[in-house]
């Protein structure tokens, strides 16, 4: 105990100032620590914040004339984004199957000869949903090159329909949008189906 204990016991208020004036000293204190992203992530949730807000504001505002409320509000902006985004997934797709739809040298396989075969090689690789998907083009070049629908590129599926009146069609159709737009998984029943089915199609296509 040094000399000046006795008196800073006696007066509790020189004790006090005393203990402030040692937790004030730069040993007890750490010095600033570096916070290198701390302005882009404050900068980062202001741009995040400014959308949201936005989207808040405008949901109150429906809420007032909106059947249901804030709630059927929400839920209208839940089916816009579901829809929004199966729109993206149709295009998705269909830009996949005119990738997948390259010949090995680079050019887009045109032909129905070429899409069978790359239809077959896919088969047998075990690429089902590739399989399902080439054969329904190949199916669709056979008839375009036959003068029964014009370019397949070009007419949608509907007008295919529309032309053809088949039912084979109809199920194949059906079951082509269900694999290529709504990701359902190809299966050997499927590959056989448009085996057997699209010769038979394009058949009866060319019949008077």
């Amino acid at each position: 105990m040094t000399a000046a204990a006795p008196a800073l016991l006696a007066d509790p208020r020189a004790a006090q100032r005393a203990a402030r004036e040692i937790l004030a000293e730069s040993r007890f204190h750490q010095p600033d620590v570096p916070r290198p992203l701390h302005g882009a992530l404050v900068a980062i949730g202001k741009f995040l914040e400014a959308p949201l807000s936005a989207i808040e504001r405008l949901a109150g505002g429906l809420a007032t004339v909106f059947p249901g409320g804030i709630a059927g509000v929400w839920v209208a902006f839940a089916v816009a984004l579901a829809a929004l985004t199966l729109t993206l997934a149709r295009r998705r797709a269909r830009a996949g199957l005119r990738g997948q739809a390259e010949a090995p040298g680079g050019g887009a396989l045109e032909h129905a000869a070429e899409l069978e075969r790359a239809a077959l090689a896919a088969e047998r690789e075990g690429r089902l949903e590739d399989a399902v998907r080439l054969r329904f083009r190949a199916g669709l070049a056979s008839l375009s090159e036959r003068a029964t629908i014009p370019p397949a590129r070009t007419t949608p599926t509907r007008e295919v329909a529309r032309r053809l009146r088949s039912a084979r069609f109809d199920a194949l159709a059906a079951r082509f949008d269900e694999i290529a737009y709504g990701h359902a998984a190809a299966t050997a029943t499927d590959v056989e189906s448009a085996r057997r089915d699209w010769p038979q199609i394009v058949d009866a296509a060319r019949r008077p």
